[in-house]
């Protein structure tokens, strides 16, 4: 059945850019309304749904764009959504960002949720089947050679996440990460508390992007960082960031995803193709 949360709470942080304070305030809302953005700073209070057509990569995160009504920095709320089992639910903003909360993580998202109480609706839930193997491809480069992304998308019952983290300069050590969504607190306990991360290398370059929120971030040197929640972290951080960025499908998915040195580029690609058609059912 669809999932929504019995009463409104807020959750505040500083923006991305670390500019200023911001809050979004959580509401339920009907079955089969999805999850819908609202702009409560603007005239009219815009609304902006959360769907593919709409998601974009900027920088270093994802946001929604419609009528350039501008959604910043979805992924991590979106994680917590989908990480609950949240089908319906509107989120009301004072500005364009989402606040980072938790040292760029989804933990005090899932709090907030948890305290707004889930409850299942009357309807039943939908969702967008993977029923044949597919990918996406992209790549970089690194001291001269060409290094490929793949993010697959393979049938499974169940949804499940896997994530290879390879740094072809070994800058953090080589790691894996999985997780099969089993109940709605699966989520909570593996994937919530995982930070996003730099390494000492890039740290003026994202100061000068995102300002004073650099202090929440995880930052690694010599591959190494201090007080780790766990081995793979930043491995299961992209996970993280996988499934918030898959949300934008509009619908919850069923199938193996599986991320090799991918991002959000590779998350989006892979769900605007899963939503147009090529390879997925919605049921």
């Amino acid at each position: 059945m669809q999932k929504s949360i019995t009463h409104s709470v807020p959750c505040s942080g500083i923006s991305i850019t670390g500019q200023h304070k911001t809050t979004v305030t959580l509401f339920p809302a009907p079955p089969d309304t999805g999850i819908v953005f609202v702009r409560d700073d603007l005239p009219g209070k815009p609304q902006v749904e959360c769907k593919t057509k709409y998601a974009r990569t900027d920088s270093r995160w994802t946001s929604l764009v419609k009528n350039n009504i501008h959604i910043e920095h979805t992924e991590h709320i979106l994680a917590a959504i989908t990480g609950l089992g949240i089908d319906n639910i509107k989120i009301h903003m004072d500005s364009s960002h989402i606040p980072v909360v938790s040292q760029f993580s989804s933990a005090s998202f899932v709090n907030a949720l948890l305290q707004a109480e889930p409850v299942l609706q009357h309807i039943p839930k939908r969702y967008l089947t993977v029923t044949e193997p597919k990918w996406v491809f992209d790549s970089f480069t690194y001291q001269g050679e060409r290094y490929d992304s793949i993010l697959m998308a393979l049938p499974n019952r169940q949804p499940m996440f896997t994530y290879l983290l390879e740094y072809p300069g070994n800058q953090l050590p080589t790691q894996l990460a999985n997780y099969k969504h089993t109940t709605d607190l699966a989520f909570a306990s593996e994937l919530s508390e995982a930070r996003s991360y730099i390494i000492d290398y890039e740290y003026d370059q994202v100061a000068k992007l995102i300002g004073s929120s650099i202090d929440q971030c995880l930052v690694f040197s010599n591959g190494t960082a201090n007080k780790l929640r766990w081995d793979n972290e930043p491995a299961r951080h992209k996970l993280v960031d996988l499934i918030g960025d898959l949300t934008t499908i509009g619908i919850p998915v069923q199938g193996h995803f599986i991320g090799i040195r991918t991002g959000h580029k590779t998350n989006i690609m892979m769900a605007k193709k899963l939503f147009e058609g090529f390879g997925g059912d919605v049921r």
